[in-house]
């Protein structure tokens, strides 16, 4: 696309000083299949019968262990102690006739000292009742879940094709804590280094998960402090990092670093012919592109969506637009909801460059925020 007019258009800044960033999620559903992605291990198995069949979300694929050996188990790391009360048991359906296993449920919060969830009994997989068999606890936080089965009336063996394990709605939903003291080094050219200090949590922290310019970047395990990105010399990134534990819980956003690009080539607005939907007092349009910090264009109060369009006067391949506010420390952390239009004429219509998303200016680290977007579209306005 070729175009002539870029429009930014503000949907819901949030201007008011000491405003915090975006509330984290809530708390993951009560009915998430805990053991989906996790780690399972055996004490044996047979051939292709694997153990990673019972997690696969195929009732198809089923774990079989070594025959006329009992007992035998089946365990999942659920990556860090959750409460957990309910675990759904599953055999395929097609050609399997009714059985009884006997089998206990087990839980352990360090995968050596395991106490009954479920005491042993016989459980009836039956393909009337879709081969499935569903055990209900009283609240346990667990860690490491296992089955342990010690007969089995339809084949000598363990089996199962599906192991679920589900929390109560009252579970943990207590989110971690944010990380702290976010800083970034560029250990060579094209790579920004981000080292952070740990989060807490109740529970455990299992992952981090990594922004540049407001959107996820990557995701690394609980125990790693670090991450590599590979970002352009020119490139002006903002990074924030969060924390979740098993539950789903998601923590406030860390302090934020940007990592200031070089060379980045001519400010195309500067001096432009610029407009706003509104302005209020001295606030006007055209302190939006004078190349000062120090002045800045306000819309009227509550008047969204506010606009701001620059003309360019030619077409123009884009690649990122850059947004700044005054970086005294005057001016609190916000956060702007922000979408990047162009068009190729005066008479043409707008379209979305870069799609709606929430950005945050922080004094810290420049009050800048970047907008890139992959392919260069060619804009006058």
């Amino acid at each position: 696309m070729r175009s002539k007019s870029l429009r930014i258009l503000l949907a819901a800044v949030l201007a008011a000083a000491g405003l915090m960033g975006p509330a984290a999620p809530p708390a993951a559903a009560a009915e998430t299949n805990l053991a989906t992605g996790k780690t399972v291990s055996v004490s044996s198995s047979n051939g292709q019968y694997v153990a990673s069949n019972v997690n696969d979300g195929n009732q198809a694929t089923y774990w079989e262990s070594a025959n006329n050996a009992f007992p035998q188990w089946i365990r999942v790391d659920l990556g860090a102690s959750v409460d957990t009360n309910k675990v759904v048991l599953k055999l395929p359906t097609a050609n399997w006739g009714s059985r009884t296993q006997t089998l206990s449920v087990q839980g352990s919060t360090d995968g050596t000292t395991y106490t009954d969830l479920v005491g042993s009994g016989g459980r009836v997989f039956d393909p009337s009742a879709n081969n499935t068999v569903t055990l209900t606890y009283s609240a346990k936080l667990t860690r490491y879940l296992r089955v342990r089965v010690t007969a089995n009336t339809g084949w000598p063996a363990g089996q199962l094709s599906e192991l679920e394990i589900y929390g109560p709605s009252t579970g943990d939903q207590t989110p971690p804590t944010a990380p702290s003291g976010l800083a970034f080094s560029e250990p060579s050219a094209g790579k920004i280094r981000l080292t952070w200090n740990a989060a807490s949590d109740a529970v455990g922290v299992t992952g981090y998960d990594i922004y540049a310019n407001g959107e996820k970047r990557a995701s690394v395990p609980g125990d790693v402090l670090t991450y590599t990105d590979s970002q352009p010399a020119t490139a002006t990134v903002s990074y924030y990092v969060r924390a979740r534990d098993a539950a789903g819980n998601l923590s406030s956003n860390s302090n934020v670093v940007t990592r200031q690009g070089q060379g980045g080539g001519t400010n195309l607005a500067a001096g432009k012919p610029i407009t706003a939907s509104s302005h209020v007092f001295t606030f006007v349009d055209t302190n939006a592109n004078d190349n000062d910090v120090a002045t800045y264009w306000e819309s009227g109060s509550g008047a969204y969506p506010a606009t701001l369009t620059v003309n360019l006067g030619a077409k123009a391949d884009l690649t990122f637009v850059v947004v700044k506010l005054n970086p005294d420390a005057a001016w609190a952390t916000r956060t702007q909801t922000i979408e990047v239009l162009g068009r190729s004429s005066p008479k043409g219509s707008f379209t979305t460059i870069k799609p709606s998303a929430t950005y945050t200016f922080n004094p810290h680290s420049g009050n800048t925020v970047t907008c890139r977007w992959p392919t260069p579209p060619s804009t006058s306005q």
